[in-house]
Order: structure tokens, then sequence, then C-alpha cells
């Protein structure tokens, strides 16, 4: 073996052997929104692979896109103070040193989806109405849902009564939100129920992870890397914010779902609210 060859084997195996012990403090599972931990240019262990939905919502540098579409949520109560507290949050991740590597939402649009609706951007593989063309457009399509949420009786008791999961949103994830769980079991049908009947009776199909849909509420996308001093960093804001979120909300009443439109994620126009 040549001196140049004995000086690359040795590099490979140091870059091996750091490879390996990066990785034991690498998750081995992780949710939808996370993406399996790849390797930056600086050989930073990171969140490498931005969501298809992320990317249709929003540009590379974090510019929003055109993605127009219908979807039944609840807004954060206003005038409150856990909407403040979020609100927050949201402002920390903006004067964040990875700010640039985000699409930030406004907290006006802070909301918790409970149906996640159709979209003119992936009709296809993620769902359209069954009964509606798949080349409609996207208004005839609002139209057609609209009237049927128009029809629709709630039958579910009001608030929706829910908390942000401290383990799931302090957990790894991409920067993205704060995860949601049903205040208890009884919140956990109700919202479950609601969820079907909405398949069935309004939206009229299923998104593959109907069944076990993980509530959220979303504050940006990633979509760039972060190295291993934004992530730091990126978990020292979320470990300052949310046991504040927690403290001033144990549980977050939220009022009657409410059926918009959207042309993008910045701005969920209300059409109607549900009938009880």
């Amino acid at each position: 073996m040549t001196h140049s060859d004995s000086i690359h084997s040795r590099r490979k195996f140091l870059l091996n052997s750091s490879a390996v012990s990066l990785a034991a403090f690498l998750p081995k599972e992780l949710d939808a929104q996370s993406a399996a931990p790849q390797r930056s240019d600086n050989g930073s262990p990171i969140f490498a692979t931005t969501p298809k939905d992320t990317s249709l919502k929003f540009t590379p540098e974090g510019v929003r896109r055109p993605f127009a579409g219908n979807t039944l949520i609840c807004h954060l109560p206003q005038q409150s103070k856990v909407r403040d507290k979020i609100a927050a949050l949201g402002d920390a991740l903006h004067s964040s040193s990875f700010a640039h590597k985000l699409g930030l939402l406004p907290s006006d649009s802070y909301h918790m989806t409970v149906f996640p609706g159709a979209n003119d951007q992936d009709r296809a593989s993620y769902g359209w109405p069954a009964d509606i063309s798949i080349d409609a457009p996207m208004s005839g399509c609002n139209r057609i849902v609209g009237e049927r949420i128009a029809n629709f009786r709630m039958s579910e008791k009001l608030p929706i009564r829910v908390k942000v999961d401290l383990e799931k949103t302090l957990g790894p994830q991409r920067v993205s939100s704060l995860r949601i769980s049903p205040a208890d079991d009884r919140e956990n049908a109700k919202l479950r129920n609601l969820r079907d009947r909405m398949a069935k009776e309004v939206f009229r199909f299923r998104t593959s992870d109907h069944a076990t849909y993980g509530f959220h509420v979303s504050l940006a996308y990633q979509m760039k890397p972060l190295s291993r001093e934004e992530a730091r960093e990126h978990q020292a804001i979320l470990n300052h914010h949310v046991p504040g979120i927690i403290a001033v909300a144990p549980v977050i009443e939220l009022g009657i779902p409410e059926f918009c439109t959207f042309d993008d994620m910045f701005r969920f126009e209300i059409c109607a609210l549900l009938q009880t």
C-alpha cells in the first residue's frame, strides 16, 4: 500500500467511525413530518429530506406558493393568553438564526385541522372527493363541498377540548408545529367520529393516515436542513416556550369547526360554521 493510499484509508476509517458515533444520538423512528437523518456538507446530522407537501406549499427559499384548497379547521381562540404564548413561539422562530430556512406562517392563520380537505396540487395521490371529477376546478369543488357542509349537522358536543402534547412537541421533528392531543378519551372519540363523518358525508375521501392522523398547530415549514448548532437553537426555543404555553392553558377549548377555503398557507377564509 502506498503512503497516499494509507492516508486515504485512514481518512475513510475516521469518517465512518464518526458517522457511527453520531448515529447513536439520532432517533430510530421519526414522525410523518420528519425525515431519515442524513448528512449536510459540513457533516452535521440533520433531517434533510423535504416532505412533498412542504415543497408544494413553499419554495426552497421559504416563499409561499399558490396552494388552493378547502379544509375543516378550528382557529386558535382570539384575544386569549394561549394564543399570545403560541404567537410568541412563532416570533422566536422568526427571530432565529435559521429563519431563512423556514416557510413561516403568520400568527393569525394558526389553527388546528379537523379534516384536511382537498387541494389542487396533489389531487390523485393525496385525496379528492370520489364523486367530483378529478379535473374539476378548485372553485367547483369548494362549492360542492360547501353545499354539503350547509346540510351537515354536528352531533358532537362543543367545545372541542385539546392539549399540547409536550413529549411529542419537544421530541424529534422538523421545525413545524405544536403537537396536539385530545384532552381525554371522550374528546378523542368526539374528534375521530367527526372526522369519520366528514370523510363519509362531506369530503368523501380518506387520506392514508385517516385513522392515525396526528392533530397539530402548524407554525412553520422547514425547507432546508439545520446544522447541529441550529438544531440546538431550535430545541432551546421549544424548551423555553412550550412549557409556558401549557402552563397558561393545560386544556385548550376550541369553538365551532370552520369550513374554510384557501389560496395558500397564509390565509384561511371562513366560509361557514358547522351547524349544531
